[in-house]
């Protein structure tokens, strides 16, 4: 089944169904209080325009004709983008939401993010079996120009 991910900073990951994946990404979007980030998220969900499945998690960005991988890393993000992105989360998931399995799905991802402020080892709640080491690249808006 295609499938979305979001890696927390300590490597814990929440992978679903991109369908799933996209509607988690649109909630935390609505909470996202910086808005450089709120539109680099966005840039992460296909658009109208857009084609929305590519058969293994990806989509085809029209208007730059990209590829884009349904996968957030956190860990490729500056600090203050990453823990933005948890706020958000977190506020997300004690929001009303207009389906019961999002708000399941949110109160997840609270969850895992609560266990990563306590210290507790990523196997602890992730759907991945072990951490992953992060790509060498950087993600999301706020890196100095090198």
């Amino acid at each position: 089944m295609p499938r979305g991910f979001l890696v927390l900073p300590d490597g814990r990951c929440l992978s679903r169904r991109w369908t799933a994946h996209d509607a988690v990404l649109r909630a935390v979007v609505e909470a996202v209080s910086d808005s450089a980030l709120r539109d680099w998220l966005l840039s992460q969900l296909p658009g109208p325009d857009d084609e929305i499945e590519l058969g293994y998690g990806a989509w085809f960005r029209a208007s730059d004709e990209q590829v884009v991988r349904r996968s957030v890393d956190l860990r490729l993000m500056t600090a203050q983008n990453q823990r933005l992105f948890c706020d958000a989360a977190r506020q997300a998931a004690s929001m009303p939401q207009s389906e019961e399995w999002l708000s399941h799905l949110l109160s997840e991802l609270d969850d895992m993010i609560a266990r990563m402020d306590r210290g507790e080892p990523p196997s602890s709640k992730s759907d991945w079996t072990r951490v992953t080491p992060p790509e060498n690249k950087r993600i999301g808006p706020g890196w100095p120009d090198a």
